[in-house]
């Protein structure tokens, strides 16, 4: 073999990102072969050595290569049987081969050599220049290919989760304006249930069903509010929480609901940082998770639930902003979620669970509550080995780690303590005449309007009298936020109160100063707690 010429021999256009080198598998049964031209390639790539056909094939099962260096003549099985075999397999047919060959130049050894798949000849003594040249080659092919796959791979994936946000959208833009519909549904119904419960003498059978009816229609309000909170149109009153009174408030809520296999490991860190977002809804999350978790352990074992400040870069998870977050993790050692399954468990109603066990709102809404919340929800699974869940909650503003501070505690019920004189706008009959009902029952005189418009004439001719503004929001040509505005153009700073079954954002947001918010469906008691926090907000701004 010539080593003449060995200096500036050529250089492949190596990719500088690539995770690996290009290898490139040397096929010959003589040593003193292997070692020079392996000496030739130098840092073309990772040459792997090969002393039989057999040997070689060995090696194309363990890895792709960029090009393969095949000696025509070899014992055994030669040059032309080992192409052929490469050729013939689905996972090696498009590596090149080059053959190396000491004879035989006349064309119809040459046509039988590329007839088995070779797509060069290097002929012996070898050229350095030349065989690092055609080398040189194929490795930058190879490593453009690998390049061009990877950036494939990327927008692929990319494109997926494209598709997955905007599934998820559509799905939630759809599943909140059900959950509206169902609300002022469900907000006639409940509203004359209590009614006829306080109001009607029944007998206890008929008693008994009142009850089992008000009973589901409480459940299908809960699953509304499922929907809502999945589809990030719930209304969220976010305060800092401390974890570790969160983390009893928790274990209290479940402690005769996990039985006596399951048990839960709280592993909070020492200097947690409070966790800004719905107290309510933070603990049904975590609730939903361990439920969940247990599930999928029937014959018992422990769901470890841990706490600890991060600071995450941007998009370190799917639309997450850089900042600090108080990372909530929830694992348990079940059954797992298969992998096909992953993504379609924060769906709406999808549950691999068996019927009649578990509605499918569960995850779903943990995920549409943590995005609402600014923060990020993701999951990990191995079917056999368990589940792992991870809520990403921003930090409390302006908290030192670990400090004490309010525990975001539900606030006690308040009440009107005189009569009062009401103006109710809804455009929905139904839910206007249950709701006046209801105010009348509370001993409050009510004034009823089915739009914007014939309840501001109705301000206009008794505007001395009138002590409450009550509004539905979503209604015809004039809002209720908008309603309030040219209300108080009448009579500034009239205490108000904006009634909603969709938890608009609009309607929690663009809402004027002093205006509190209620969402359908409600109980009488919620309604006379909303209507002192109007006054108390209308004292507040004054």
């Amino acid at each position: 073999m010539s080593f003449d010429g060995m200096t500036d021999l050529p250089t492949p256009l190596l990719d500088e990102g690539a995770s690996e080198p290009a290898r490139v598998l040397l096929v010959d049964d003589d040593e003193r072969n292997l070692l020079a031209v392996a000496n030739v390639l130098g840092d073309l790539g990772e040459v792997v050595l090969a002393r039989s056909g057999e040997e070689a094939l060995r090696h194309l099962l363990k890895g792709d290569f960029a090009v393969i260096l095949l000696d025509v003549y070899m014992p055994g099985m030669d040059g032309y049987e080992t192409a052929q075999i490469i050729r013939s397999r689905e996972q090696t047919k498009g590596i090149p081969i080059v053959f190396l060959s000491a004879v035989n130049k006349e064309a119809e050894h040459l046509l039988r050599g590329y007839s088995m798949g070779a797509v060069d000849y290097v002929f012996k003594p070898v050229d350095p220049v030349v065989l690092r040249s055609k080398v040189a080659v194929f490795v930058d092919l190879f490593l453009k290919t690998r390049e061009i796959e990877r950036k494939a791979a990327e927008q692929r994936s990319l494109e997926s989760k494209l598709v997955q946000a905007q599934k998820m959208d559509a799905i939630g833009k759809l599943t909140g304006g059900i959950a509206h519909d169902f609300n002022n549904l469900l907000a006639a119904v409940i509203g004359g249930l209590g009614l006829l419960e306080k109001r009607a003498t029944l007998a206890e059978e008929e008693t008994r069903i009142l009850g089992m009816t008000k009973r589901a229609a409480e459940q299908g309000s809960e699953l509304v509010r499922r929907l809502l909170a999945f589809a990030r149109r719930q209304t969220l009153e976010p305060k800092p929480i401390e974890m570790i009174a969160l983390s009893q408030a928790v274990s209290d809520l479940l402690s005769h609901t996990l039985g006596g296999l399951v048990d839960i490991d709280w592993k909070l860190s020492d200097d947690v940082a409070e966790a800004f977002a719905d107290r309510a809804q933070l603990e049904l999350a975590l609730v939903n998770l361990i439920i969940n978790a247990r599930d999928a352990m029937p014959t018992g074992g422990t769901v470890t639930v841990s706490a600890e400040n991060r600071t995450a870069k941007a998009e370190a998870l799917p639309g997450l902003s850089a900042g600090d977050y108080v990372r909530i993790c929830v694992s348990d050692t079940g059954t797992g979620i298969a992998a096909e399954h992953l993504e379609m468990v924060l769906e709406p109603f999808f549950t691999t669970k068996d019927v009649g066990k578990g509605s499918g709102l569960g995850l779903p809404m943990v995920y549409g509550f943590a995005k609402q919340s600014n923060g990020a929800f993701r999951l990990e699974s191995t079917p056999g080995k368990g589940t792992f869940a991870e809520l990403w909650i921003p930090c409390a503003p302006d908290r030192s780690i670990g400090s004490a501070g309010t525990t975001g505690e539900r606030r006690p019920l308040q009440s009107v303590e005189r009569a009062l004189h009401v103006l109710l706008v809804d455009d929905h009959p139904e839910v206007r005449t249950t709701t006046a009902a209801v105010l009348e029952e509370l001993g409050h005189r009510v004034v009823e309007a089915a739009n914007g418009k014939d309840a501001l004439h109705a301000l206009q001719n008794g505007a001395a009298s009138c002590d409450l503004l009550i509004s539905d929001y979503a209604m015809p040509q004039i809002s209720g936020t908008e309603f309030v505005k040219l209300a108080r153009e009448v009579r500034p700073n009239i205490p108000a109160l904006i009634i909603t079954g969709y938890a608009e954002t609009d309607a929690v947001k663009g809402r004027p100063e002093g205006v509190e918010i209620l969402l359908k469906p409600f109980t009488p008691t919620a309604l006379e707690d909303a209507m002192a926090r109007a006054f108390k907000s209308k004292a507040v701004a004054n």
